[in-house]
């Protein structure tokens, strides 16, 4: 039975080739003279070119008209621009290998491709036709998916949370002293740990439940000067797309205890938070303090249990801690070095963030207090598919994946929108 449908795959693989050829054909001009995009005129050369293009079902050969202006310059070929091709891709098979690229490495790609598809590509092919891809998505992001997403009225609050997780990258090595080798000495390229970033867009409903989420993520910056500027530009673009959508909407801005983020979200948000979680990692580490407090047969830790409760659901809960806090270091009572650091780095933590931490208001609003739809942006978008054994990247690369797997995987059926945002007004899909 494999073998039949070794056999049944092949045929329709040779049948899909000679169609899509002929719709491909189909596309060209018919050889009169055409207005460019500067208003000149545009002539036909004698004769047709051979061009090998890349289907689904294999490769083929059709012959295409090329254009050009009386004053020479370059060819404009109309069959290219009417079937949307990209690269020497249709735009199906240029979709369906990015979208195995993005989950996949490329060598994956060209295997699932050949065992699953009867097609045989090259890895840098794979690759290639990627980075067309995804620099197309960054001409059009954000892309317009209205239509998919939830309704203005069912949208109560938009909750933005942004992260950076470090990503593995090659780049050329910094000169050596000349009694030196450069760190990769074959390839006189060094590794390095840099910081991406990761943003979170969620909608949430009046109840608090999570309606969708709308990612970004922007590799590191090639040049360590540049910042975080090129995730702002992106941030900034997706936000004002959504607030322009849901004006009623509350926006809250979630992030961990970075300084360097707030200013942003001070400016595209009304309201900024402080994830819960992390606050409560340094109740739990200070705990030791306070551990003769502990009722007789309690857990040592019980302290913190009862901090981080009284956190979550008590108004003005953060300065009253930070009021403990501060009374027992300030206490006589003897204090190891190791609690008296962490108590330390918590009352810091608490003084530095204190504005951000009413979680019972946020509650009481119906406002998310936790960064996990972040965190879990983060794992999704960035550790799954950059951080596997042995993993490094370079910079484009890794730009162009984070793009089009933040498209893949947010909400709205973006990733769809994209392919209807960059081809061409009926252009063939094949």
């Amino acid at each position: 039975m494999l073998d039949a449908e070794d056999q049944l795959m092949a045929a329709l693989n040779q049948a899909g080739a000679g169609l899509t050829g002929e719709l491909l054909s189909s596309l060209d001009a018919d050889g009169r003279p055409l207005t460019g995009q500067d208003g000149g005129t545009l002539t036909a050369k004698r004769g047709k070119e051979a061009r090998h293009v890349e289907t689904p079902y294999g490769c083929v050969v059709v012959e295409r008209r090329a254009y050009q202006s009386g004053d020479g310059g370059a060819c404009h070929y109309p069959l290219d621009t009417a079937a949307g091709l990209i690269g020497a891709a249709t735009p199906r098979f240029a979709r369906m290998i990015s979208r195995k690229m993005v989950e996949l490495p490329a060598a994956e790609a060209v295997r699932d491709l050949r065992e699953n598809h009867s097609r045989s590509v090259t890895a840098d092919f794979v690759r290639r036709l990627t980075g067309l891809v995804g620099d197309l998505a960054q001409s059009v992001i954000p892309v317009a998916g209205a239509g998919m997403l939830p309704a203005p009225a069912e949208v109560a609050s938009v909750s933005i949370g942004v992260d950076g997780v470090c990503v593995h990258m090659s780049m050329p090595a910094r000169p050596q002293a000349p009694d030196r080798p450069a760190a990769d000495g074959r390839k006189g390229r060094t590794r390095e740990w840099r910081v991406g970033m990761v943003g979170a867009i969620t909608l949430y409903d009046k109840t608090g439940e999570r309606l969708g989420t709308i990612y970004a993520a922007t590799a590191p910056p090639e040049d360590k000067s540049q910042g975080k500027a090129a995730f702002w530009s992106t941030m900034e673009k997706e936000v004002a797309a959504l607030k322009a959508r849901y004006p009623a909407a509350v926006c809250t801005g979630l992030s961990d205890g970075a300084s360097d983020l707030l200013p942003w979200l001070r400016e595209h948000t009304t309201r900024q938070v402080l994830d819960f979680y992390r606050a409560c990692g340094y109740l739990h580490a200070a705990a030791g303090a306070f551990a003769h407090e502990a009722p007789a047969g309690e857990d040592p830790g019980w302290w913190s249990h009862e901090a981080c409760r009284h956190l979550k659901e008590d108004g003005g809960a953060a300065a009253a801690l930070l009021a403990e806090m501060e009374r027992r270091l300030a206490s006589a009572r003897r204090l190891g070095a190791a609690d008296r650091a962490a108590l330390e780095k918590a009352v810091t933590y608490f003084g530095n963030n204190l504005e951000r931490m009413d979680y019972a208001a946020c509650a009481a609003a119906g406002l998310p207090i936790g960064s996990g739809v972040t965190e879990a942006g983060c794992r999704l978008l960035v550790k799954k598919r950059l951080c596997g054994p042995g993993m490094t990247w370079g910079f484009t690369m890794a730009g162009h994946i984070l793009r089009l797997r933040a498209l893949a995987h947010s909400a709205g059926e973006r990733r769809a929108a994209l392919w209807h945002a960059i081809l061409p007004p009926n252009a063939a899909i094949t």
